[in-house]
């Protein structure tokens, strides 16, 4: 039997490709060099406040940030300017492979579902992947949010973070765009601090990706 969703918010990183230790990485590099550069300070020494700064920040959050959202809260960095930054530093060919199959999941998906993509990635970066995974026409950019987004808010800074995962408040955006309940949508997402913790505690339902097996194994859990 088809479960009834009337939108399914996808995850990129992880969830519509396997996750690359590699590219990971460039994005606490990418914030280390642009820390450095702003400061003029050495980079091992603004490494080791980092990464005291995120460990603070998770303790703050109660759930793991990214790197991303640690150089915003604590450093005064400008949303555009770390993206350019990482922009320059990623090569999506390089850490990303184009999946047929995944394609394929997606398109069978959408044909029964509204589809949505929710990020912690930038819009440029954001762009660059999905072009290249061939993903482009399910996500268009009116159905994205990622932090430059939640960056072009009219808010405050701090509230402005709020809308980053794992923040509840981009999911209610997310819900309010579309006029739907909570007890509607479907989460799907491969972390349980980002994606699938902060979805239940907002009273959206999820799935979990495990793997690239478990990914391709939900059109049949949707029941289509």
């Amino acid at each position: 039997m088809k479960r009834e969703f009337d939108l399914i918010i996808f995850d990129l990183d992880g969830t519509l490709y396997q996750v690359n230790i590699e590219m990971d990485q460039a994005y606490p590099r990418a914030a280390i060099q642009l820390l450095a550069r702003k400061t003029g300070r050495d980079s091992h020494e603004i490494e080791s406040e980092f990464l005291r700064k995120k460990a603070e920040l998770q303790t703050i959050l109660n759930g793991k940030p990214t790197s991303t959202l640690t150089l915003l809260y604590f450093y005064d960095v400008d949303f555009e300017e770390f993206e350019d930054t990482i922009d320059s530093m990623i090569e999506v060919a390089k850490y990303i492979k184009p999946d047929p199959k995944t394609i394929d999941t997606i398109s069978a998906i959408r044909n029964h579902y509204l589809l949505f993509l929710y990020t912690t990635n930038n819009s440029k970066v954001s762009e660059r992947i999905l072009n290249h995974l061939g993903l482009s026409e399910f996500f268009p950019p009116e159905k994205r949010f990622t932090f430059s987004n939640a960056g072009n808010l009219e808010l405050p800074r701090r509230e402005k973070l709020q809308f980053v995962k794992p923040g509840l408040l981009g999911f209610t955006h997310i819900l309010q765009m579309h006029s739907v309940i909570p007890d509607r949508v479907l989460m799907v997402g491969d972390s349980e601090s980002s994606d699938i913790t902060p979805a239940q505690r907002s009273g959206i339902h999820t799935y979990h990706v495990t793997d690239r097996k478990s990914f391709y194994q939900l059109p049949k859990w949707l029941g289509i």
